[in-house]
């Protein structure tokens, strides 16, 4: 039970990250780069903690993942502006857990086993259907933050942003690497990355003025201590009940945010959409348990 509790922990933890990012304020480079610079400042206090083991292809093949991770959640941070809190968080949780899901079936061998496979084809499933719940939009509805959403947009930036925030992790897991020794250099990869598409020539929708060394990053800081230690935690807790099911677990939390953004941002939605996201939501929830039913079984 206790194995249990640490697992879901970091699920609460990133279930209000974005709901911070936006509530603490700042622009697309403030946000990603205060929130990169406190997870590299966790990972730099963690890492003499626990034990590492590194080599050249340890550290190589963690900054490198380190890289796409950064180039996933700066994506994902523009789309949370986009779209909306609760608009992108539950999709793009369950993207993400339908490329996880297809990516250990296709590149790791994964739900081989007959109830695997069909507890496995369950949670794609829902997760499909979840996804495009949390997505309906109501054609008269007044959208999220009074102005029209930008769908081609957002859909662009989900894309990019599930891509980055799944090959991250299965390049890592391809190469046996410990997520432990991974933290810190893929903390110094997202910081490498974030430093660069957060620069104003490569974001000029967000104005030509330089504003990452200001007082709205500073604030973002805080944004990325609370998501390193949910990484810390979530690192802790896949040695104990495993990668696949800390990975699952952790995704939990779009319950939090997408509600949040609904209920403490004040982003719109119809009667309708309410009924629809609330039913999107619980299929995502079911999708992610039943997933990690199918990595047991496996087992």
């Amino acid at each position: 039970m206790a194995d249990l509790l640490l697992a879901l922990s970091p699920s609460l933890i990133l279930g209000t990250m974005s709901l911070m990012l936006i509530a603490l304020g700042g622009d697309d480079r403030q946000r990603v780069m205060g929130m990169y610079i406190g997870g590299f400042v966790m990972a730099v206090v963690a890492t003499p903690f626990l034990g590492v083991h590194w080599d050249a292809r340890t550290l190589l093949i963690s900054y490198v993942s380190g890289l796409l991770l950064g180039w996933g959640l700066f994506e994902q941070t523009v789309c949370l502006r986009v779209l909306g809190v609760s608009r992108t968080m539950p999709i793009s949780t369950g993207a993400q857990l339908v490329s996880m899901s297809l990516g250990g079936v296709l590149l790791f061998g994964e739900w081989r086993q007959v109830g695997s496979f069909g507890f496995g084809a369950a949670a794609i499933v829902a997760l499909v259907l979840g996804v495009w719940l949390t997505s309906r939009t109501e054609k008269s509805a007044e959208p999220a933050g009074g102005s029209a959403l930008d769908w081609r947009r957002g859909i662009k930036l989900l894309i990019t942003s599930t891509f980055g925030l799944v090959v991250y992790l299965l390049l890592v897991q391809w190469f046996g690497i410990d997520g432990r020794s991974a933290l810190l250099p893929q903390a110094a990869g997202y910081l490498t990355i974030g430093l660069v598409l957060s620069a104003p020539r490569l974001t000029p929708w967000v104005g030509p003025t330089e504003t990452r060394w200001s007082v709205g990053t500073a604030k973002q800081v805080l944004t990325g201590m609370v998501w390193g230690c949910a990484v810390l935690i979530l690192q802790i807790s896949a040695a104990r009940v495993g990668v696949a099911a800390g990975f699952t677990l952790s995704q939990l939390g779009v319950v939090i945010s997408t509600f949040g953004g609904i209920l403490l941002l004040g982003e719109k939605r119809t009667r309708k959409e309410m009924v629809w996201t609330m039913t999107g939501v619980a299929l995502l929830v079911a999708g992610a348990v039943l997933a990690g039913v199918a990595k047991s079984l496996d087992g």
